[in-house]
């Protein structure tokens, strides 16, 4: 008798034991997606997420669970379809830039041409810190004008192929672009006080850009 009441209560606690786990393997979580491939140039619209759901120890920290808080924002980067999307990868501003870098607010991205000898001999890559120094180009600068320090420790938003193209992006396609990819101008982030300045100096300068070593 003690051993049929034994088994009953084993079969009852085994029966308990696996509709708990059932139940917590059941359980999901939502999570927003991208519905499709996406740019880091636009804001987030409806049509740009999906909902998905996910067990609870399967979901990034970070994740973002409603679509509202997505919506209006844009990517730090670009999304592929069915990724996650996680709050840290989202931001007001424009990541215009291949690279994925923003434009901080209240700045303005100016690209300013130059060649590899003028971009640290194409050593440059973005992220960095640069010091730009204008050098007057005779019969177009003013007479008397000298060299200028026009910023320090400006970030490196991006570098551009002579072609417009990100510089550096063709040679994956095609061993044979290698030798024709060249640099054509670099895109710093600079004061919105110094864009003026900035525009009369592309016109009549030719740029040096030293690399900042970091501290």
């Amino acid at each position: 008798m003690i051993g049929q009441r034994a088994l009953i209560g084993l079969a009852v606690a085994s029966g308990l034991l696996a509709g708990v786990l059932y139940y917590a393997g059941a359980q999901r979580s939502p999570v927003i997606v991208a519905a499709r491939d996406l740019d880091a140039t636009h804001p987030l619209t409806a049509d740009d997420l999906a909902t998905a759901s996910l067990p609870p120890d399967a979901v990034p920290a970070g994740s973002v669970a409603d679509v509202s808080a997505a919506l209006g924002k844009i990517p730090r980067a670009p999304l592929w379809r069915g990724q996650v999307v996680l709050a840290a990868g989202l931001t007001e501003d424009a990541a215009a830039f291949h690279t994925g870098l923003a434009l901080p607010r209240g700045m303005r991205a100016v690209a300013l041409p130059m060649g590899a000898a003028q971009a640290v001999g194409g050593a440059l890559v973005p992220g960095a810190r640069v010091d730009v120094l204008a050098v007057p180009v005779g019969g177009r600068a003013p007479a008397g004008r000298a060299t200028e320090l026009l910023a320090q420790a400006a970030i490196v938003l991006d570098v551009r192929a002579d072609t417009g193209a990100p510089y550096g992006g063709s040679i994956a396609k095609s061993p044979t672009t290698y030798a024709t990819d060249r640099i054509g101008s670099v895109v710093i982030a600079i004061d919105a006080a110094d864009e003026i300045k900035f525009a009369d100096r592309i016109a009549t300068s030719t740029f040096i850009l030293t690399l900042v070593g970091s501290r």
